[in-house]
């Protein structure tokens, strides 16, 4: 009944919306199993007179599980409805792609895992949603990148032929009534959000002291920021692993092996570094004595969490 209860509503929010919009609806794998789902669809339509084009219904790689003709059958009546589908989260279910050869999807929507930390140093994501967007355009699917935050991803997903949007660089979750208020006016909206998702790095090369496992590492700081830093000299350091760094005499810094490559390895800090008012960083001693170290402690170590935001999709205009 929640799920009718969705699609009537989005149906009637479509109906006060200027006819270039669409309105998406996340449908379960309970909801798709229902043989009457086509049925609630039409009515809802119909009840609204929307146009069924208008509504996209979003599916989840979870109903292929049980690959069967009625899963075929399912998705062959939804589009004599006339509405669009959508493959949401793709790229974080179970399926193979060989589901891709018989669904009619119009669009596929890019897991937001995908888009974080893309624009970082020797990510893969990047390369992923490139072969995400080649595969979509190959079938002739439009490509809608989630979770977008902020301009360098923006940039990034552009770049790698994304044709959709959505996350808070554009606008946060918002109700049917500011929807609606939004839709009256000027639908060209500008991105607003941070250039980065971490914080600008500091390039320099400096000795340092590195300790995994009671093993002592001389090793290069190559750049340092206050989330975390990347060292060179630590061979065959596994990702993943605890380290303390020194940075000078009485300043350890404790953090984990995000990512290793041959000699250089980027770590993460369990506490993000002080900064003082110059810019420089209280860990590497004082900006003015050379291995002189800061009088106040280090701060204890903590845990980050994250939680899963959505927002408005725009279309990139070109």
């Amino acid at each position: 009944r929640l799920g009718q209860w969705a699609l009537r509503t989005a149906c009637a929010d479509l109906a006060r919306w200027p006819s270039p919009i669409r309105c998406a609806v996340n449908i379960s794998a309970l909801q798709f199993a229902n043989p009457e789902l086509p049925t609630i669809v039409a009515n809802a339509l119909a009840h609204s007179g929307v146009a069924p084009s208008r509504l996209e219904l979003e599916i989840t790689e979870s109903v292929f599980l049980n690959d069967n003709a009625g899963i075929e059958a399912m998705f062959a009546a939804l589009k004599r409805v006339g509405v669009r589908l959508a493959l949401d989260d793709f790229g974080t279910g179970y399926s193979s792609l060989g589901y891709l050869k018989k669904a009619p999807f119009d669009k596929i929507k890019i897991d937001r895992s995908f888009v974080q930390g893309a624009t970082d140093q020797d990510s893969r994501n990047g390369a992923i949603i490139a072969s995400i967007t080649s595969l979509a355009e190959a079938l002739h699917m439009e490509t809608t990148a989630e979770g977008v935050e902020t301009l360098d991803e923006l940039e990034l997903v552009r770049l790698l032929g994304c044709s959709h949007v959505q996350g808070h660089i554009y606008f946060k979750p918002m109700t049917a009534d500011d929807a609606a208020a939004l839709a009256s006016g000027n639908l060209t909206v500008q991105p607003d959000g941070p250039q980065s998702a971490r914080a600008p790095r500091q390039n320099l090369l400096r000795r340092v002291v590195v300790l995994e496992n009671g093993v002592r590492h001389d090793a290069t700081l190559r750049n340092i920021a206050e989330s975390g830093a990347m060292i060179d000299g630590l061979w065959n350091m596994p990702e993943g692993c605890e380290v303390q760094i020194e940075f000078c005499p009485g300043q350890m810094v404790a953090g984990k092996v995000r990512w290793a490559r041959e000699n250089r390895a980027g770590v993460e800090f369990h506490e993000p570094l002080k900064r003082r008012a110059d810019g420089s960083f209280e860990a590497l001693g004082s900006p003015h004595g050379k291995g002189t170290p800061s009088a106040d402690p280090l701060p204890s170590v903590s845990q980050a969490v994250s939680s899963r935001r959505r927002g408005v999709i725009f279309k990139h205009a070109n």
